[in-house]
């Protein structure tokens, strides 16, 4: 295998997060007295929480700026993940342990802030199967942009090419792409109607991963 580097990206793809994200969300924006809509939420699924709040500004004419915004939301964010405990998505574990017995190395590159990332690959028990935890939130430019991605690449000191990479939104797999990396799409029904045709395949479940798919994704 050529490409012996997984990424994965983790609401939606290791954690099925996605409906909590959205019911916090809906508080903040009762909150802040703008209407709320699935069909909106969809569209900021994968970006990180101040590229997410400027468009979010921008769309609703929202003076307050978007560090306070994004902060008031962490608010709500943090308690109610706390409170909680976010079932895997099914098959991903198993998946993470296939590809240690492998030899692929493993990194996540997630959105989220890095608080946020360490409670649930702990209450998950799965951070030994992780080299690196990425979080966009002291990433310059978010997904869509390929920032994070080249990050880990730079973490390893390794060429993109010779990268996987799991999503399961339309922001993260043109991302992958940007970055000229490989990239599997997982359409996470939770996730919206996600667009991920850029993506190089698409699943709809990690069990269609089988030790001889991955071994032809990665060569």
């Amino acid at each position: 295998m050529t490409k012996n580097h997984f990424i994965f990206d983790m609401d939606g793809v290791i954690v099925d997060s996605e409906p909590v994200h959205q019911e916090i969300l809906n508080k903040v924006f009762q909150e802040l007295n703008l209407e709320f809509s699935v069909a909106y939420h969809h569209t900021l699924v994968g970006m990180a929480a101040i590229p997410m709040w400027e468009k979010i500004r921008t769309d609703f004419s929202i003076e307050t700026n978007a560090r306070e915004l994004m902060n008031f939301h962490k608010e709500f964010l943090f308690i109610e993940m706390g409170k909680r405990k976010i079932a895997p998505v099914p098959g991903v574990i198993d998946l993470l342990l296939r590809l240690k017995k492998m030899g692929i190395s493993i990194s996540l590159a997630s959105s989220s802030p890095l608080k946020l990332i360490n409670l649930f690959i702990d209450q998950l028990e799965i951070r030994s199967y992780f080299d690196y935890l990425i979080s966009g939130e002291n990433i310059e430019r978010s997904k869509p942009f390929p920032d994070i991605f080249l990050k880990v690449a730079n973490e390893y000191g390794v060429s993109p090419d010779k990268f996987v990479v799991i999503e399961d939104s339309y922001n993260g797999v043109r991302a992958a792409k940007a970055a000229k990396m490989t990239c599997i799409g997982y359409k996470n029904p939770n996730s919206g109607n996600q667009d991920l045709s850029p993506a190089d395949i698409i699943i709809t479940s990690f069990t269609k991963l089988t030790d001889e798919k991955i071994k032809l994704i990665a060569t």
